[in-house]
């Protein structure tokens, strides 16, 4: 075993190494933000693959290794080989679909989902595994829905969204399920999940259609007046189920489709003012908000209570540095609620803070990769719904990070891709598949562009 330590303190270089050559190469690809190239794009998505595969591979050996219980020995290698077979079957399927230049999109994502996994099997055998579950229905759903959805995804479809948007509200009221004392999750016939995460698409969708709506444009500021209301009343919902992370999340992502929609920072700006006049208002009503503020303050006053889980969270990221203490050879267990709210710390602790850094790079890349597709579009309805869910995973990443990093007050919401949570995983998942479509759609647009203008 002393050996295997070794083996695992020497490791710590390699997830570091690949980190970083992945990094480098998949911002290659973000141009006009980035100005390099390395190579052809077939080289480059072939190296990423490759990153992503010893990556993996090496992470499940570790887990595999440190294991003493031949039988669970066996069913994490199983779980290894289904996440990697599920890597290497998709990106064939996007390749069959031709959908080359978004690979290095599901790439990305893919390099935060298997950090996550790692983690997540290296804390709780059986939430990684049904964490899988959710990988499963996310790829089906990503690769599949958004061509079907192409149907329903029209500017003029407002009222669709609204009915969608209104029934995730409405719903936790009806069939609610108390967790950590907000009723944002919702069970049926044993399945569990959080309306929450369908609604903030049908927001971006909503607002999108209502944002871009000539008529809408032509009556200037009177205009806001119905979108603002839904907004609003989204708000409250979310309020009274006392999802304060969501509510957060649905607010500022309100605020930029605005700033996008109407090139003036007015409204946004007093926007912002009324938030803050409102969280001030949270912090008097809720008495958990007030826990949670005191605990961002000064952690280290009730260091056995209230602050132990920001305390123990900044000692994982804190005590091993860039390198890490070693994947299985730290203390993840003892950081409350690891496998949600402080996956992100407990990947610090064993995989290195170099690997944090690559984490943020990786969830940028996928927001650079956004605004690139969004560039690609001049009608307002195609570009704000892009734009709205590349804001959805810039505040996610901010909220629930920024709040690990004691940045801002900690808001259980979970980290996009890496965090336990099935309802969060689907749907993030959902939004990349749409963006790819709208991605593919756009380079088509383009080629037929350039054909007619060869014609004439």
């Amino acid at each position: 075993m002393g050996y295997f330590n070794l083996m695992i303190l020497l490791s710590r270089y390699i997830f570091a190494g690949f980190g970083i050559l992945f990094m480098l190469v998949a911002f290659s690809f973000m141009k006009p933000f980035v100005n390099y190239s390395l190579g052809t794009r077939k080289e480059k998505n072939k190296f990423l693959s490759l990153c992503l595969y010893c990556f993996h591979l090496a992470g499940v050996s570790i887990l595999m290794g440190k294991q003493t219980d031949s039988a669970m020995k066996i069913a994490i290698g199983i779980n290894g080989v289904v996440v990697l077979v599920l890597f290497i079957i998709c990106l064939w399927i996007l390749r069959l679909m031709k959908r080359h230049h978004e690979l290095v999109l599901w790439q990305l994502m893919f390099l935060l989902i298997d950090i996550g996994f790692l983690i997540l099997e290296r804390l709780d055998h059986e939430i990684a595994t049904k964490q899988i579950a959710a990988y499963i229905i996310g790829v089906v759903i990503a690769l599949i829905f958004p061509s079907l959805f192409s149907i329903v995804i029209k500017p003029n479809n407002k009222y669709i969204y609204l009915g969608v948007l209104g029934i995730t509200m409405f719903l936790p009221f009806v069939a609610g399920t108390k967790i950590l004392g907000a009723t944002n999750w919702v069970s049926i016939g044993g399945f569990s999940f959080q309306p929450s995460e369908i609604g903030k698409v049908a927001l971006v969708l909503f607002l999108a259609s209502t944002l871009s709506d000539g008529e809408r444009q032509k009556q200037g500021y009177r205009g806001l007046i119905f979108p603002g209301l839904v907004v609003l009343g989204s708000l409250g919902c979310l309020v009274l189920q006392k999802d304060l992370g969501a509510v957060l999340l649905y607010y500022l992502t309100s605020l930029m489709m605005l700033f996008v929609a109407t090139q003036s920072f007015l409204l946004p700006g007093i926007g912002l003012l009324a938030g803050g006049l409102g969280s001030v208002v949270a912090y008097f009503l809720f008495g958990h908000v007030r826990v949670r503020v005191a605990a961002w303050l000064n952690p280290w006053a009730d260091i056995t209570g209230n602050g132990y889980q920001v305390v123990q969270g900044l000692f994982a990221m804190g005590t091993w540095g860039w390198l890490g203490s070693g994947l299985t050879r730290g203390n993840p267990g003892k950081i409350p609620y690891a496998v949600s709210d402080y996956i992100f710390a407990a990947a610090c602790e064993e995989f290195g803070n170099i690997i944090g850094v690559v984490i943020l790079f990786a969830y940028l890349g996928i927001i650079l990769l956004c605004l690139q597709v969004a560039f690609r579009y001049s009608h307002a309805f195609y570009r704000l719904v892009i734009i709205g869910i590349a804001t959805i995973f810039t505040m996610q990443t901010f909220i629930i990070i920024g709040g690990v990093l004691k940045l801002i007050p900690l808001t259980g919401i979970t980290t996009p891709f890496m965090s336990a949570g099935g309802s969060s995983m689907v749907v993030s998942m959902g939004m990349i598949g749409l963006i790819t479509y709208f991605s593919y759609k756009g380079r088509m647009n383009e080629s037929k562009e350039e054909i007619k203008d060869e014609q004439a």
